[in-house]
C-alpha cells in the first residue's frame, strides 16, 4: 500500500498509510520528545509500559477487561481509544479487533504486540467505515468530556450489536479533593490530547449513570472504580 509522510507540528514525523493506519515496520529511530513536549503528558503517558504498569496497579487481576470481554457479542470488536491495545489478549482469537487512538507511541507498541489492525484516527470524527459487532470504551469518556454524548452517539451508530462501556467517576466530596483532582488529570493522567472538562472533571456517579441510562444502558456492575454496563442497538 502506498505510503505517505504525515509531519506533526507538535511531536515527530511517522509514516501512516493512506487509510491512518500506523506501520510500525516504518517508524524507526523515533525522535525523542523535548522536555516541553513531555510537559505535555501526564506521568502514566510518558511511555506505553508507564501506562500498562499504572493500569495494572489499579486493576491487578484484570478484572475491568476480563469483565468487558465477557460482554462482547460477535466476530468484530472496535475499540474506542484503545491506548496500548491490551484489551485485545482478552478476546479469543478468532475475533476481527481494530484500534483507534490518538498516541502514536502506544499505537506502534500495540501494533508490534497485538495481532489487530491499529489507527491513529480522532474517535470524534466520522469512523463508520470501521462498524463492528462490538464497540468497546473503556476509560474513555472523560478524556472527551464535555463531548461525551457525542462519542457515546458515535459509538452507537458504529455498532451492529452493542456498545459495551467501562468508565470510572468523579470521587465523592473531601478535603483534599481539589489537590487530588490536579494531581489525577494534571499530573497522571492528562493524555496531552484532549481537553478535558475545566473544573468538573469526571462525571460524579449518579450524573454518570444517569447519563448512560438515559441513552439505553442496562446490565450495569461496578467493577473497582469503574461503572460497567452496555447499549443493545
Amino acid at each position: 500500500m502506498k505510503e505517505i509522510n504525515v509531519n506533526l507540528s507538535e511531536m515527530r514525523s511517522v509514516k501512516l498509510d493512506i487509510g491512518g493506519k500506523i506501520c510500525a515496520r516504518s517508524y524507526k529511530n523515533r525522535k525523542r520528545k523535548t522536555i516541553k513536549e513531555r510537559l505535555n503528558f501526564g506521568i502514566m503517558y510518558q511511555h506505553p509500559k508507564l501506562y500498562i504498569f499504572a493500569i495494572w496497579m489499579n486493576d491487578p487481576n484484570q478484572l475491568i477487561p476480563k469483565t468487558l470481554a465477557k460482554s462482547v457479542e460477535g466476530n468484530s470488536v472496535l475499540d474506542l481509544g484503545c491506548g496500548t491495545g491490551t484489551f485485545q489478549k482478552f478476546l479469543p482469537n478468532n475475533i476481527n479487533y481494530i484500534g483507534i487512538d490518538l498516541n502514536e507511541d502506544f499505537l506502534v507498541y500495540a501494533e508490534k504486540k497485538g495481532k489487530g489492525a491499529f489507527y491513529k484516527r480522532d474517535i470524534l470524527n466520522d469512523l463508520s467505515e470501521f462498524k463492528a459487532d462490538t464497540v468497546i470504551l473503556s476509560d474513555v469518556l472523560h478524556h472527551v468530556t464535555p463531548n461525551h454524548q457525542k462519542l457515546l452517539d458515535n459509538a452507537i451508530a458504529w455498532a451492529n450489536k452493542k456498545v459495551v462501556i467501562s468508565a470510572c467517576y468523579e470521587k465523592e466530596e473531601g478535603p483534599f479533593k481539589q489537590l487530588s483532582e490536579f494531581i489525577g488529570r494534571r499530573i497522571i493522567d492528562n493524555d496531552g490530547l484532549n481537553e478535558q472538562r475545566e473544573g468538573a472533571g469526571w462525571l460524579r456517579l449518579a450524573e454518570l449513570i444517569s447519563f448512560l441510562r438515559s441513552n439505553g444502558a442496562s446490565n450495569f456492575q461496578k467493577v473497582l472504580s469503574h461503572i460497567h454496563c452496555e447499549i443493545k442497538v
